[in-house]
């Protein structure tokens, strides 16, 4: 910030540099000038000067143009200095206006005119160019436009700022509105967690006491095989959802560009699963690119694959959003609609929308979509 401001003020100062060099051989040679005397030079600065105070006090700079017109026409009241007083003038009008309140903006602009209406009276130039009402007729235009000008941009940059302030606003109800939904579903997780495995083993208790007869023995066992195995595949998807929940809060949230991550630890822990990215991949929102991510990690706890048809996860990027699709056969019991709600809660909490749809045979289609701004 510092480094601009400097910047700016060179530009201001290489203005004042030329505006003078450009002026100063009209005011040493009298024919030009006709009744023009060596307070024209002495003087010049008085209206030139001003223009470097119009970043940093664009009222005060407007009071010393004012002065420096009536200063610099004092001594003799015929010196040469128009040239220099309107385009100092136009500077510090469009400073008036985009830096500062409308009441101060239009004193200081009326300060501006008052100085070239002076200049009118006491310029050499103007003895035979209408005087005053020339120096109006010229001037009062040209600086009257820039200071509209100037209300215009600042109006423009009012709006832009308080957009921005309300996006900033809405992307932190968002993040708030996304913490409290953890929180409700690292509750909800914990409390259907306990249930689940509180059901699956009665269930294997009373399917291990039901067997009485040998030719039972080999498909109750198989029952409780398949039990077992997707009771450990629902307990280990919850597990890990708790535990990324409190890795996040230690580690950098994670995006997009771990599904990979995610998806080969779940081929590790035994689920089938395929993965399918539709059009170009491309940097998103941190929440748009966290609610996607865990979406798709509680839509694994719901669902699973089989050696004959995998579950499948399917990434479309378009223009102005992002739609998420996870299909494969069900996963029953508290677990999964628990997962299924902290999925949804998710997507919604970013203004997505989040379905859950049956297809035969005995599929389950998970689908999210998050908007996202064009471009």
């Amino acid at each position: 910030m510092l480094g601009s401001t400097r910047r700016w003020f060179l530009v201001d100062v290489a203005i004042c540099v030329a505006m003078f060099a450009f002026i100063l051989p009209a005011t040493l040679s009298s024919d030009e000038i006709g009744a023009g005397t060596v307070w024209d030079s002495i003087l010049l600065p008085a209206v030139i000067l001003p223009v470097l105070l119009r970043r940093r006090d664009p009222f005060a700079a407007a009071v010393l143009l004012a002065a420096g017109c009536v200063v610099s026409g004092v001594p003799t009241f015929d010196q040469f200095r128009l040239a220099a007083a309107i385009p100092a003038g136009m500077l510090i009008a469009y400073s008036l206006a985009t830096r500062t309140d409308r009441p101060r903006a239009e004193l200081g602009l009326a300060l501006v005119l008052a100085g070239m209406v002076f200049i009118g009276f006491t310029d050499v130039v103007l003895d035979d160019e209408g005087g005053p009402g020339g120096m109006i007729v010229f001037s009062f235009p040209l600086c009257i436009g820039t200071w509209v000008a100037g209300r215009a941009v600042r109006s423009r940059e009012r709006v832009a700022e308080q957009l921005r302030e309300r996006s900033l606003t809405l992307e932190r109800q968002r993040e708030e509105t996304a913490a409290l939904a953890v929180e409700v579903e690292r509750t909800r997780l914990a409390t259907d967690l306990d249930a689940a495995a509180r059901g699956r083993v009665r269930k294997l208790v009373e399917l291990a006491g039901a067997t009485e007869r040998l030719d039972d023995a080999e498909e109750t066992f198989g029952q409780i095989e398949r039990i077992a195995r997707e009771s450990l595949n629902e307990l280990r998807g919850l597990l890990g959802v708790l535990r990324s929940d409190e890795r996040g809060r230690r580690a950098p949230n994670p995006t997009l560009a771990e599904l990979d991550t995610l998806l080969a630890e779940a081929r590790a822990g035994g689920r089938l699963v395929d993965f399918d990215v539709e059009g170009e991949r491309r940097p998103l929102p941190r929440g748009i690119e966290l609610a996607a991510y865990r979406a798709v990690q509680h839509a694994l706890v719901a669902v699973r694959g089989d050696e004959r048809e995998p579950a499948t996860v399917q990434l479309r990027y378009l223009p102005t959003a992002l739609d998420l699709e996870v299909r494969g056969f069900p996963i029953e019991g508290g677990g999964a609609a628990a997962a299924l709600a902290a999925a949804r809660e998710r997507v919604t909490a970013y203004g997505g929308s989040f379905d859950s749809l049956s297809e035969l045979p005995a599929r389950r289609v998970l689908r999210a979509r998050l908007p996202v701004a064009s471009g």
